[in-house]
């Protein structure tokens, strides 16, 4: 329970977290680590099951990324992701029956480069022309902040978190399972 948002800028991103963890009955935590991790040059930012955070940001080491942005979408599908998928079943994380597609019960905003990455359930990513990218049980009411906000139209770091810390101090607001501190990480990217 989680709320995570994020805006994709113009060779930069910023993303922005909530710091309560909680199970389903609301009975939460202040959390001391963050949602937002920097591991390597990734951002990685986790909502969902606290154990697919802990795996994909403390216990495993992605690959090193290319320097060419063009090539990132091919890295992340053929190469990040497997590699992502390998580690979550070493650790007994993935969920896969037979017949059925495997899965993970966590949602990733993954940066690299300046670019996000949202890494569903099914180990699936898309972008949004938006701009814009969302996460956990506050979600929809920071989605809602940042449409209000024209968040999608943000010009520069400054003012995506500037907007980012808004739309996530209303989920806090409206959320039960959201809570302060309000963490915001911008990344910068590589472009060669």
């Amino acid at each position: 329970m989680t709320t995570l948002a994020a805006i994709q800028g113009e060779g930069w991103c910023v993303i922005g977290c909530d710091s309560r963890a909680s199970d389903e009955s609301g009975r939460h935590i202040a959390m001391a680590t963050h949602k937002i991790i920097e591991n390597g040059p990734y951002l990685i930012a986790g909502a969902g099951s606290s154990r697919g955070s802990n795996i994909i940001q403390f216990g495993w080491r992605p690959p090193k990324p290319p320097n060419m942005i063009h090539l990132l979408d091919e890295f992340m599908t053929r190469k990040f992701i497997p590699e992502m998928r390998k580690s979550f079943i070493e650790a007994g994380y993935d969920m896969k029956e037979d017949g059925q597609a495997a899965e993970h019960d966590s949602v990733f905003l993954v940066a690299v480069r300046g670019v996000i990455y949202p890494i569903f359930e099914d180990y699936s990513w898309d972008r949004d022309v938006n701009n814009i990218y969302y996460a956990g049980s506050g979600s929809n009411v920071a989605l809602g902040a940042l449409e209000v906000l024209s968040a999608s139209k943000a010009k520069s770091p400054k003012q995506a978190e500037e907007y980012i810390r808004k739309a996530i101090a209303a989920a806090i607001k409206w959320d039960v399972f959201s809570g302060e501190p309000i963490v915001v990480k911008t990344q910068i990217g590589v472009r060669t």
